[in-house]
C-alpha cells in the first residue's frame, strides 16, 4: 500500500480526519477516542488519538488549513494487533469529506472498521471446540466491539476503506462481529455493505465450539448475516464422543446466528459412509441448542433404512428424558408381546416446547402410540408436562390408555402451586387391573422464617374404592435454635365390595418442637389420629433428649439417648407411660500383635408405668489378621441378650425376641492384588445344625475381562446353585457379558437363568447391542449412537444374576 493510502486508512480508523482542514470540537475528539475503545483499538491507541486531536491546530476563520507537521509513525499496542498513529496529513486540493459524528457510524451505514496489522496467514480450519489463531495476544481488560459494529483485521489493505469505495483485506483476515468471527485469506468489501471472504474461509461462533466452512462466505455487515457456498459444519456441543458433522447445499445464517440450508447431511461418524448418516430436505442449525432436519432418510452405509418426517439433534448435554434423541429403533422379542419395534421421534420448536412421539409395534398385540411433551412460558412462571400412551390389544380387542399431566405455577418467588393428574388403564403383559385415576394439588409458600404447604389429593380405583385427603403443614423458625412445626390431615375413604359400601373418615395431628443447645438437643413430639379404625401408636407427648457429648473423659466413645413420654396403642385401648435409656459405645479399636480388634455394644433399658421392665444388649466384635501379603483371616462374633416380657405391656411397641442369640463366623481370603480374590466363609449359631460354607471367587484374567463365581456348600446336602458371571472382549471394540446359574443336581440343562449381552462398536460411531434373557424369553437388538451421553450405558458386574446386563437400551 502507498504511504498516503496507509495514512488515510489509519486516520479513518482513529477518527482524526478533519472537515476541510477544520478540526472538530473537543467533544467530537473525546467521542472519537471512545469510539476507538468500543471498536477494540486499545486504551493506549485511544489515548494517542485524544492527545493528537487535542493538540491539533484550530481552524482559521478563512478556512485555510494550518501547515501539517512531518508525518512520523509511532507504534501503539492495541487489543488485537499493532496499530500505528500518525498526525493528520494536509488535505490538499481534494474536496473535503463530511464532518464525522460524535459516535462511530461507519457500521450503521454498512462500512466495517478496517484494522491494519502484520501477521501470518490464517491457520487451517480448527476443529470444533478450538478457537482460530488470534491476530495477537489480547491483554486483560481490552474493550470489545460495541454492539452492532464490525471490524476487519488483516495484514494488508488494498483500495479505499471509505463508505462507497470498494477495498480488499488480504492476509490472515479476521472479521469480528457480534455473534462470532469469520477467518480467511482474502476479503473483498463492495463499499456498501457486503464482504466476500475467500481462501479457505470459515465461521466460528462466539462460544468457540461450532465451525461453519465453505468455498466462499458472503457476509452482510449491516444485517450481520452470512451465506456459505457449499456450507459444511462441525460441532462438539452436547456430544460425549467425537463431533457432529453437518452440511447443506445453500447454507446461510441470520443475525441471531441461526443457520438454514437445503439438501441436508448429518453424521457423528468420522467415516459416514462406513457408519451411518442422515439426509434431509432442509436443515436448521441453532448454535448451542439443536439441529433440526426435515424429511429425513437414515442410511446405514449405502443402504437406506427408514424415513422420518423430522429429527431433532440436541447440541447440549441433556438429563431430561423428553429431550433425548432417538435415531434408531429398538427391536426385540417378548414371549407375551411377540416381536416388536419401538421408536422415539423427537420434536421441538424451542426450549419452551419440545418432546417426542412414541411409536411401538408388537406382532401379537398391535400398534401403540404415545406422546411426551413439555411446555413452559418464557417468563418461567408456568411449566407443564404431558405423557400419553395408548394401545389396542388385538388379542382381547380392548383399548387401554395411560395419561399423566403435571403442571407447576410460580406465582411469585415465595409462592408456588403444583398440579398432577394421572389416568392408568394398566396395560401390561399379564395385567388385568381396573382403571385408576389420581389428582393432586399443592400450594407451597416459603418465607424468610416460616413456610406453609396445602395439599389436596383424590385417588380412585374403578368404582371399587376412592380416597380424598386434605393436608396442611406449617413450619416456623421461632429463634436461631428453636423451631416449631404443625401438620394436620383429613381423609375420607370409600370402598364397595359385593354390593356393600363403606365409608371411613380419619384425621391426623402432629406437632414437633425442636431446641438445640450446646449440651444437648431436645425434641418434643405430639402425634395422634382420630379414626374409626385406629392403628399404630400415639405419642401424647414424647420428649427425646440427645446429649451432644456423654462421658467424653473416659477415652472411649459413648453415646446416649433418653426418651420419655405417654404412649397409646389405640387398637388395644391401652395407654401408659414409657421411658427409654439407650447407651452405645464403640467402635473400640486395638492392635494386637499385628491383628486389628474392634468392638461395639448397645444397651437399651425400658421402664413402663405399669411397673414392667425390659432390656436388651447387643454386641459385635471383629478380629482381622493378615498373614503375608496374600492372606487375610477375619473372625466375627455377634451376641444379643434380652430380659423381660417380649410382648408386654405393649403388644406392638418394643417387641423383642424371647431367646438370646449368638453367632460366630470365620472368613478367609486368598488374594493377589486385583488378579484374583478367593473368599471362603463358615459360620455357626452354636447349635447342632450344619451351616453352609460359602465361597466367592472374583478374578481378572486380563485387564479387560472379569470373572465372578459364587455359591455355597451345605454339609450333607451338597452344593446349591452357583452363580457365574463374566465379561470378556471378543476382538476389537466387541464385548461379551454373561450371567447365569449352575444347578449341580440337574443331569441335563444344568446351566439355567442365562442372560447374554453382546456389544459391538462399529467405526467408532455407533454401538450394536444384542441381549438374550432366558427367563423372560426376550431378545433385544438396538443401535446406539456413541456421540450422545443419553445413549451410553454404564455396566457393572457382581451381585445377583443379571446385574451386569442392562435392563433397557433406551434409558
Amino acid at each position: 500500500m502507498k504511504r498516503s493510502a496507509l495514512v488515510c486508512l489509519v486516520a479513518f480508523l482513529c477518527g482524526a480526519i478533519p472537515n476541510g482542514g477544520a478540526s472538530a470540537s473537543a467533544l467530537d475528539r473525546q467521542a472519537r477516542a471512545l469510539a476507538m475503545l468500543n471498536a477494540g483499538c486499545g486504551t493506549r491507541a485511544a489515548q494517542t488519538v485524544a492527545d493528537a486531536a487535542t493538540s491539533a491546530p484550530t481552524a482559521t476563520p478563512t478556512g485555510t488549513p494550518s501547515p501539517a507537521p512531518t508525518a512520523s509513525f509511532a507504534p501503539v499496542s492495541s487489543g488485537f494487533t499493532q496499530l500505528y498513529s500518525t498526525p493528520v496529513p494536509s488535505p490538499g486540493a481534494a474536496s473535503p469529506p463530511p464532518v464525522p459524528t460524535a459516535s462511530p457510524d461507519g457500521n450503521a451505514a454498512g462500512a466495517p472498521i478496517f484494522v491494519l496489522r502484520g501477521g501470518a496467514t490464517p491457520p487451517p480450519i480448527p476443529p470444533a471446540g478450538s478457537a482460530p489463531s488470534p491476530p495477537a495476544a489480547v491483554p486483560s481488560g481490552t474493550p470489545t466491539l460495541a454492539p452492532g459494529m464490525v471490524a476487519i483485521i488483516s495484514d494488508q489493505v488494498v483500495g479505499n476503506t471509505k463508505q462507497g469505495s470498494p477495498g480488499d483485506a488480504i492476509g490472515n483476515v479476521h472479521i469480528l462481529y457480534n455473534n462470532g468471527e469469520l477467518v480467511g485469506d482474502r476479503a473483498h468489501f463492495d463499499g456498501l455493505r457486503t464482504v466476500t471472504m475467500t481462501g479457505h474461509p470459515y465461521l466460528i461462533n462466539r462460544a468457540r465450539d461450532s465451525v461453519l466452512s465453505g468455498d466462499t462466505i458472503v457476509f452482510d455487515t449491516v444485517d450481520q448475516t452470512a451465506v456459505l457456498s457449499g456450507g459444511v459444519g462441525t460441532s462438539n456441543q452436547g456430544v460425549e464422543r467425537g463431533l457432529v458433522h453437518f452440511a447443506a447445499k445453500e447454507l446461510h445464517t441470520d443475525p441471531d446466528g441461526i443457520g438454514h440450508g437445503t439438501n441436508a447431511f448429518l453424521s457423528t461418524c468420522e467415516n459416514a459412509r462406513a457408519g451411518y448418516h442422515l439426509t434431509g430436505k432442509t436443515l436448521t442449525y441453532y448454535p448451542g441448542d439443536k439441529i433440526v432436519i426435515t424429511s429425513v432418510v437414515l442410511w446405514l452405509g449405502a443402504a437406506a433404512v427408514f424415513w422420518l418426517p423430522r429429527v431433532v439433534i440436541p447440541l447440549r448435554t441433556l438429563d431430561d428424558e423428553t429431550r433425548r434423541p432417538s435415531f434408531f429403533p429398538e427391536m426385540g422379542y417378548d414371549q407375551y408381546q411377540g416381536f416388536y419395534v419401538k421408536m422415539k421421534l423427537g420434536f421441538g420448536k424451542d426450549q419452551y416446547y419440545y418432546g417426542y412421539y412414541r411409536v411401538e409395534y408388537f406382532t401379537k398385540v398391535g400398534l401403540g402410540l404415545g406422546y411426551v411433551g413439555f411446555y413452559s412460558k418464557k417468563n418461567g412462571r408456568r411449566s407443564a408436562q404431558v405423557n400419553y400412551y395408548g394401545i389396542r390389544d388385538r388379542r382381547t380387542q380392548t383399548a387401554t390408555h395411560n395419561l399423566t399431566v403435571n403442571e407447576t405455577e410460580n406465582f411469585s418467588s415465595t409462592l408456588r402451586a403444583n398440579t398432577s393428574f394421572n389416568y392408568t388403564s394398566a396395560y401390561g403383559a399379564i395385567t388385568n387391573l381396573p382403571t385408576s385415576t389420581s389428582f393432586t394439588e399443592s400450594v407451597n409458600h416459603t418465607g424468610l422464617r416460616s413456610s406453609q404447604n396445602y395439599t389436596f389429593s383424590r385417588n380412585a380405583t374403578g368404582t371399587q374404592s376412592s380416597t380424598d385427603q386434605f393436608g396442611f403443614t406449617d413450619q416456623r423458625q421461632l429463634r436461631a435454635n428453636l423451631t416449631q412445626s404443625e401438620s394436620f390431615s383429613l381423609s375420607t375413604s370409600s370402598n364397595s365390595f359385593g354390593g356393600v359400601s363403606q365409608t371411613v373418615s380419619s384425621a391426623h395431628v402432629n406437632t414437633l418442637t425442636s431446641l438445640n443447645t450446646a449440651g444437648a438437643s431436645y425434641v418434643l413430639t405430639f402425634d395422634k389420629s382420630f379414626t374409626q379404625s385406629p392403628s399404630g401408636e400415639y405419642k401424647l407427648p414424647e420428649l427425646h433428649i440427645h446429649p451432644t457429648s456423654f462421658l467424653k473423659n473416659l477415652g472411649v466413645p459413648f453415646t446416649a439417648d433418653f426418651i420419655v413420654g405417654e404412649y397409646s396403642e389405640p387398637q388395644n385401648r391401652f395407654a401408659t407411660q414409657r421411658a427409654l435409656m439407650s447407651f452405645g459405645t464403640g467402635p473400640i479399636l486395638y492392635r494386637i500383635f499385628g491383628s486389628m480388634f474392634s468392638a461395639q455394644a448397645t444397651l437399651n433399658q425400658y421402664v413402663y408405668g405399669t411397673g414392667d421392665l425390659k432390656a436388651g444388649v447387643t454386641q459385635h466384635m471383629t478380629l482381622s489378621t493378615p498373614i503375608g501379603g496374600h492372606f487375610l483371616n477375619s473372625v466375627q462374633y455377634d451376641e444379643s441378650q434380652y430380659a423381660g416380657p417380649a410382648f408386654l405391656p405393649f403388644q406392638f411397641m418394643d417387641t423383642q425376641p424371647s431367646n438370646n442369640t449368638k453367632r460366630a463366623s470365620d472368613i478367609m481370603q486368598f488374594f493377589n492384588q486385583d488378579y484374583y480374590n478367593l473368599s471362603i466363609s463358615a459360620s455357626t449359631n452354636f447349635a447342632p445344625v450344619a451351616q453352609p460354607i460359602g465361597y466367592l471367587l472374583s478374578a481378572r484374567p486380563t485387564s479387560r475381562s472379569v470373572l465372578v463365581f459364587q455359591g455355597a456348600l451345605t454339609p450333607g446336602s451338597g452344593f446349591s446353585q452357583s452363580n457365574i458371571q463374566f465379561a470378556t472382549p471378543l476382538g476389537r471394540d466387541m464385548t461379551l457379558q454373561f450371567a447365569g446359574n449352575i444347578d449341580w443336581k440337574r443331569q441335563r440343562s444344568w446351566l439355567i437363568n442365562k442372560s447374554i449381552y453382546l456389544s459391538k462398536i462399529i467405526g467408532d460411531c455407533y454401538q450394536l447391542q444384542m441381549q438374550y434373557n432366558q427367563d423372560a424369553k426376550t431378545v433385544n437388538v438396538t443401535l446406539s449412537i456413541l456421540a450422545f451421553p443419553s445413549r451410553s450405558l454404564g455396566l457393572g458386574i457382581g451381585g445377583p444374576v443379571g446385574s451386569i446386563i442392562p435392563g433397557s437400551f433406551n434409558p
